[in-house]
C-alpha cells in the first residue's frame, strides 16, 4: 500500500483509493473546469475531478471512506521509497504524531 499526501488537501491517501493520485495518469483526460488550481497536483479522492473530458464519471470527487481522513501539515510530508510517508525534515515515517486534530 503505497501513501502520499495530497497536494491540495494535505490528508494521507492510498494510491489505489485515488487513481494514483491522478497526477501520474494526467494526460489531459481529466475536467478540471472551476478546480483548475489543482491540475498537476497529486489529489486524494476526494479533491480529483469528478468527470472525465469525454463526461463520463471518474468515481471520484468524494472521499471513499476505506479508511479515517488524516489531514497533516501541508507539504511536509513526502512518500518514501517503499511506499510510506515520511517527514521531509526528519524522515520519521509515523505520520500519525503529525495529524491535525
Amino acid at each position: 500500500m503505497s501513501l502520499f499526501q495530497c497536494e491540495n488537501c494535505g490528508v494521507v491517501e492510498n494510491t489505489a483509493c485515488a487513481l494514483q493520485g491522478i497526477k501520474p495518469l494526467d494526460d489531459g483526460d481529466f475536467d478540471f473546469t472551476g478546480m483548475e488550481d489543482r491540475k498537476g497536483k497529486l489529489l486524494c479522492s476526494e479533491c480529483a475531478p469528478r468527470k472525465f473530458m469525454d463526461g463520463s464519471s471518474t468515481q471520484l470527487g468524494e472521499w471513499h471512506g476505506r479508511f479515517d481522513k488524516t489531514f497533516l501539515p501541508m507539504g511536509k510530508f513526502k512518500t518514501n521509497s517503499v511506499g510510506n510517508l515520511k517527514h521531509v525534515e526528519t524522515g520519521e515515517t509515523d505520520y500519525k504524531k503529525y495529524a491535525i486534530e
